[in-house]
């Protein structure tokens, strides 16, 4: 099982920390009242390994996802990417996906090396998200996704 809650986010403030202050209240929230540690590649996670965490933010919008099992999110506002950094990273087809998957399996392993490995969309362990048709956002795991639930969180700051 897998929850994932939107917010509306204020796009003009500093949003370092919104992603793990979010995730704490929605853990308090779910009855765990355990304290999110952020790893040395900056991974927040539950010491007791009971849920999985994870969050992003891009634009006007706020993810955070809870789950049993590995999960990473990532949610970026849609726009050009520069020709060099798709070279670079080898994005194939359809460039932007591309990015938002690797983001998302970096969140999901803590290994920043995802970025320059193509990541096939499978739809057994990954999903789109719907969130606004001017972002991208997907949620990975390292095993079958078999129950998600998106909330709508409303405005967070």
């Amino acid at each position: 099982m897998i929850t994932c809650t939107i917010y509306k986010i204020n796009e003009e403030i500093n949003h370092s920390g919104l992603g793990r202050a979010a995730l704490s209240r929605l853990l308090k929230k779910m009855g765990i009242d355990e304290k999110l540690v952020i790893s040395s590649q900056g991974k927040p996670y539950l010491p007791s390994n009971s849920k999985y965490v994870t969050s992003s933010h891009s634009g006007k919008y706020l993810i955070c996802a809870i789950g049993d099992q590995p999960i990473g999110i990532d949610i970026e506002k849609i726009r050009e990417l520069h020709p060099g950094i798709i070279n670079r990273l080898k994005l194939s087809e359809n460039p932007f996906e591309q990015w938002t998957l690797r983001e998302a399996m970096i969140k999901m392993t803590g290994d920043p090396q995802a970025m320059f490995e193509e990541v096939p969309f499978d739809p057994a362990c990954m999903q789109r998200i719907e969130v606004d048709p001017g972002y991208m956002c997907v949620i990975v795991s390292d095993r079958t996704i078999d129950q998600i639930t998106i909330e709508k969180g409303g405005f967070y700051e």
